[in-house]
C-alpha cells in the first residue's frame, strides 16, 4: 500500500478535491494547496515525497514554483498539470527539472500513472547517485566509471585487463540466470581460433562461478588436474579468472590467458585485477542502471507525446506502430544499437511539438486554412525545441526537426534534399505518412493496403527516399505472410 506524501497545488478547488479523493483512496497522504506561497510554507515545515502543481496560478505560478521549491527540498520529485497549446511552459518545466506530465482534463488511470512513474524514477535516480558515492575512485579503472554504454564498457573491461597484466586473451562473460550459462559479451583480441577456445573459456568461467573466487592456475606444471584437462590442446598454459560479484550474484566473468612463451602471472596481476574486477562490476551495475533512468526518462516525454493521442481515438497507437516499423528498417539497415535507439526514440516522439497547437486545428475535420497550416508547419521545430534540453535525446533532435523534409528538397523546415536528410528522419518521414494513410481519419475510412502501397511508390524520389519505401513495403509483406500462416 502507498504512503508516499505528495504536495498538490492547484488554485481551482474541483481539481483539489479530486486529486485528494484519488490520492486517499489509492494509499496516497496528499495535502492540497490552492497557492505557490502557501505550498512553499508546507514544505518549509515537512518533507513530502512528490509534489502536483498547475502551471497557469495568480501570484505564483508552477514554473516559479518549482524554482523556489528547490531551496527547501532540492531532490522533490515534481509533475506539472498543464494544457494544449502551452510549450513554452512544458519547455521551461523540462529544464527545471520537471519528472512527469499530466495534461487536463486527466483521468485517474493517468493521474496515478504518472504518480507511479515519477515516484519509481526517483527511486532509481537515489539508487544512481548512492552507487556513485560509493564508487572507489581508483586510476587504474576511473574511466569505467564515466562509460554508460553497455557494449562500449564491456570493450574498455578486457582491453584495460589487457593491457595491465599484458595478457595474450581476454574475455568478458554474462551470466544467462535464466539459463545459467555463459554469454561472451566482449573479448580482447577478439576470439577467432576454433569453437573449443570458446568451450574452454566457458568451462574456465563456469567453474568459477561455482567455486564462487578467483581461480588461480599460474603455472602449467602446478595446474590442478580439473584445469590442466581444460587447458590441453589449447594454446595458453596459464589464466586468472574472477567472479565478478554484486550484492550476492555473480552476473559476469572476467578470464585472462597467457601463452607458453609470455611472462607468467604475478601477485601483482592478481591484486591489479581483484581492484579492476571490483571497479567493473559497479561500472556495469551502474551503466544499467543509467540505462534504466534514460528509459524511465524517455517514457516521461513519450507520455507529453502521446497526451493527444490519448485523446484522439484516430491516432490512438500510432507511436507505438512507429517505433515498431522503424526498428524493423534498423535492422535491415544494419545501424549500430546506439542509432536503433536513437530512431526509436524519434519514431515515437516525432510528434511531440504538437504539445503546442490548439486541439481546433489538430482535431479539425476540413481542410486546414492558410494561416492554420503555417501554425501546423511549426511542429518539428517546437519539437525539437522540447527534447533538445534533454542530453541523452540529443542525437534525437535532427530526427524530429527534419522529419517532414522531401526527398525532392520540397519539404520544411529547411529543404534538405536526398541523403542530405538524415536517415531517420528520412524513415520517419515514410513511416508517419503510411500510417496515416492506412489508419482510420475523421474525415475517411483506412486505405487497403496494396493502395497506400501505390501511393508510397508515386511518391518515391520525390517525397520518400526509394530503398527506404521498398524495405517497408517488404517488411510488411512478409510480416503480413507470417500472420496469414
Amino acid at each position: 500500500m502507498a504512503n508516499e506524501k505528495i504536495l498538490v497545488v492547484d488554485d481551482e478547488p474541483n481539481i483539489r478535491l479530486l486529486c485528494e479523493e484519488i490520492l486517499s483512496r489509492h494509499g496516497y497522504l496528499p495535502t492540497c494547496v490552492h497557492s505557490g506561497k502557501m505550498a512553499l510554507q508546507m514544505a518549509g515545515d515537512q518533507t513530502f515525497d512528490l509534489l502536483m502543481t498547475d502551471i497557469s496560478m495568480p501570484e505564483m505560478d508552477g514554473l516559479q514554483l518549482l524554482q523556489s521549491i528547490r531551496e527547501c527540498q532540492q531532490d522533490l520529485p515534481a509533475i506539472v498539470i498543464t494544457g494544449h497549446g502551452r510549450l513554452d511552459q512544458a519547455i521551461h518545466s523540462l529544464h527545471l527539472g520537471a519528472q512527469g506530465f499530466i495534461v487536463k482534463p486527466f483521468t485517474q488511470q493517468e493521474l496515478l500513472q504518472a504518480i507511479q512513474e515519477t515516484l519509481e524514477k526517483t527511486k532509481l535516480t537515489k539508487e544512481n547517485l548512492r552507487l556513485k558515492l560509493l564508487m572507489p575512485l581508483f586510476e587504474i579503472s576511473q574511466n569505467l566509471l564515466l562509460e554508460v554504454n553497455p557494449s562500449a564498457l564491456f570493450e574498455q573491461i578486457v582491453q584495460v585487463a589487457s593491457k595491465e597484466t599484458k595478457s595474450d586473451q581476454v574475455v568478458l562473460m554474462l551470466k544467462n540466470d535464466e539459463t545459467s550459462t555463459l554469454e561472451l559479451k566482449a573479448a580482447f583480441p577478439r576470439v577467432s581460433g576454433p569453437d573449443s577456445t570458446l568451450e574452454m573459456f566457458r568451462k574456465v568461467g563456469l567453474r568459477t562461478v561455482e567455486k564462487k573466487e578467483p581461480v588461480l592456475c599460474l603455472e602449467e606444471a602446478a595446474a590442478p588436474a580439473e584445469y590442466s584437462d581444460l587447458l590441453q590442446g589449447s594454446e595458453f598454459c596459464s589464466f586468472i579468472s574472477v567472479p565478478l560479484t554484486y550484492q550476492g550474484r555473480i552476473p559476469a566473468v572476467l578470464n585472462l590467458f597467457k601463452k607458453k612463451k609470455s611472462t607468467a602471472y604475478n601477485q601483482s596481476d592478481i591484486e591489479l585485477i581483484s581492484v579492476l574486477s571490483g571497479q567493473a562490476v559497479v561500472a556495469m551495475e551502474n551503466a544499467k542502471l543509467f540505462m534504466e533512468l534514460e528509459k524511465s526518462h524517455f517514457e516521461s516525454m513519450k507520455a507529453l507525446a502521446q497526451a493527444i493521442e490519448a485523446k484522439d481515438l484516430y491516432t490512438r497507437g500510432h507511436c507505438d506502430r512507429m517505433v515498431e516499423y522503424a526498428l524493423a528498417i534498423a535492422e535491415r539497415l544494419g545501424l549500430s544499437s546506439e542509432e536503433k535507439r536513437h530512431l526509436g526514440y524519434g519514431a515515437a516522439l516525432h510528434d511531440i511539438g504538437k504539445i503546442g497547437i490548439h486541439e481546433l486545428i489538430l482535431n479539425k475535420s476540413g481542410k486546414l486554412t492558410d494561416h492554420e497550416y503555417e501554425v501546423m508547419k511549426a511542429h518539428p521545430m517546437m519539437g525539437a525545441e522540447i527534447i533538445k534540453g534533454v542530453e541523452f535525446l540529443g542525437p534525437v533532435v535532427p530526427i524530429i526537426y527534419y522529419h517532414q523534409e522531401r526527398y525532392d528538397g520540397k519539404g520544411y523546415p529547411e529543404g534538405l534534399v536526398g541523403e542530405e536528410i538524415p536517415i531517420g528522419a528520412r524513415i520517419i518521414a515514410i513511416l508517419d505518412t503510411f500510417d496515416a494513410m492506412t489508419s482510420d481519419r475523421p474525415y475517411r475510412k483506412a486505405l487497403p493496403m496494396e493502395v497506400a502501397f501505390s501511393e508510397l511508390r508515386r511518391c518515391t524520389g520525390t517525397q520518400f527516399d526509394p530503398k527506404i519505401v521498398e524495405m517497408l513495403i517488404s517488411i510488411i509483406k512478409e510480416d503480413s505472410l507470417k500472420n496469414h500462416h
